[in-house]
């Protein structure tokens, strides 16, 4: 029988499918998280009190051969992990960075459009990302929905046009306003619902 889980700080779909060995996919296109998905809309933004439904497990049968080696991935697993550096509005591109996540560590070069991506544990709660000579602390599975404020403040701080996301109303209102002008848009400072489009768009998620 299908169980509930109610989503704690720092949530995704993924990583509680990982703690409940199920796959991610089954578990977000479940019929009974069709509520979820369409108030979501992404696996990897939940809000801290989300009811998520866990189906019950299937058993698969798959025919194998005897006296050989078979592999088996499961869906989903490893995460993927995609951070794009920008700097005065242009990418990063081509700059080295190191990673380290648990005992993982990723060593590269940013692409073409400034991106940063690998595979990451599941349940992954932090990293440290070390690019040109500073090193910063990563917070993974915290970015709330941009329907709510803490997300869409996060989305503008991690965008460059907040500087904070504790910054006061007006600046808030600003930022709103600057991120609009520069994406199109009528640059009142209201938040309706081409802005959250946009600035999901715009952020990745």
């Amino acid at each position: 029988m299908p169980r509930t889980y109610t989503a704690q700080a720092g949530d995704c779909v993924s990583s509680i499918s990982h703690a409940h060995n199920l796959s991610p996919q089954r578990v977000w296109e479940a019929p009974e998280n069709e509520s979820l998905r369409r108030e979501r809309t992404s696996p990897h933004v939940l809000k801290p009190g989300d009811t998520v439904t866990l189906p019950d497990k299937e058993i698969r049968q798959v025919p194998c051969a005897t006296g050989r080696t078979h592999t088996f991935r499961l869906k989903g697993i490893p995460e993927r992990f995609r951070l794009r550096l920008h700097e005065d509005g242009a990418p990063r591109t081509k700059v080295p960075y190191r990673l380290v996540i648990g005992d993982v560590t990723h060593e590269g070069e940013t692409n073409e459009q400034g991106l940063i991506e690998c595979g990451i544990p599941p349940g992954a709660r932090e990293a440290t990302l070390e690019v040109g000579g500073e090193e910063y602390t990563l917070s993974l599975g915290t970015l709330q929905p941009v329907s709510t404020e803490e997300g869409l403040r996060a989305r503008l701080v991690n965008l460059g046009f907040l500087a904070d996301e504790a910054s006061e109303e007006d600046a808030l209102s600003e930022a709103v306003a600057r991120f609009q002008a520069e994406y199109g848009l009528m640059p009142n400072g209201t938040v309706d619902e081409r802005t959250r489009h946009k600035l999901r768009e715009a952020h990745g998620a």
